[in-house]
């Protein structure tokens, strides 16, 4: 389909510039040894690894690579490790299947057991960042972000967020700009959180009819009507601002009773 004026960038030197220099100078400010991110072999870990490194140098970036079950993630990898190691930045590998197993007693169903596989993930993170002295880079982008297409504590828990503020089309238009390999920039969007899943699939809504509704609401500040007299279905055009509403609360601090008179009003 064919997104809104506006959406898609121009000039993509700009963006990249923006990012690395926001990691560069929030890396220098926390006085860190370096950051660490998960690696998973898709587009989104992959453009802010690179970003990453170009930002403070490869061997100050650390990756590394969760899967839930390496043999059956192998493909997607294979693809992580040939991005690190052409970026010549640091990587490993911690299966999950066995922390995951622990929980076996609780007999999740497939949609908790995913939430559970991305809040393992975190912890992780956090425990080779807390050992080495790291910031934990997230890989969101603004399209998940706003609808909430993320865990919460699980890979909403980081400590900088270096592409959410760019929709996924941006994404891919700056991952291509940037040199990330075609096979990865082409790979379907998935989270990886159960077999077969897709973000698109999951989501109900393409990328590029997620990408317009939220650029139109919250860049052009349209109504609902004026988004689907723009040119997009109705029913998709209520799930995507039902999906932003719905999520708010995974974006903000969390909720506090005030009950001192200091802090009232």
């Amino acid at each position: 389909m064919e997104l809104p004026d506006g959406l898609k960038f121009d000039d993509f030197e700009r963006p990249r510039e923006i990012i690395v220099n926001f990691i560069k100078d929030y890396v220098s400010q926390a006085r860190v040894r370096g950051v660490i991110l998960g690696l998973s072999g898709g587009i989104d870990s992959s453009l802010v690894a690179t970003l990453a490194c170009e930002a403070i140098g490869p061997e100050r970036v650390h990756g590394i690579m969760l899967p839930v079950d390496a043999k059956k993630d192998a493909e997607n990898i294979a693809d992580a490790v040939d991005l690190a190691e052409a970026l010549q930045m640091k990587h490993e590998l911690f299966e999950l299947k066995g922390a995951i197993a622990a929980y076996d007693s609780l007999s999740l169903d497939g949609v908790a057991l995913g939430n559970l596989a991305a809040r393992l993930r975190m912890v992780a993170w956090y425990a080779r960042a807390n050992q080495e002295n790291l910031l934990v880079l997230g890989t969101g982008n603004k399209t998940e972000l706003m609808i909430g297409y993320f865990t919460k504590y699980g890979d909403g828990g980081t400590d900088i967020l270096p592409i959410g503020d760019l929709y996924k089309e941006n994404v891919w238009s700056l991952s291509r700009f940037m040199g990330i390999p075609k096979k990865i920039i082409e790979k379907v969007p998935s989270a990886g959180l159960w077999k077969g899943q897709t973000d698109e699939g999951e989501i109900g809504i393409s990328y590029a009819e997620l990408d317009s509704i939220l650029y139109l609401c919250l860049e052009r500040d349209m109504s609902e009507g004026e988004i689907v007299e723009w040119g997009i279905d109705k029913i998709k055009v209520k799930k995507a601002l039902k999906m932003m509403k719905n999520s708010e609360h995974k974006r903000k601090p969390l909720p506090i009773p005030r009950v001192r008179v200091e802090t009232l009003g």
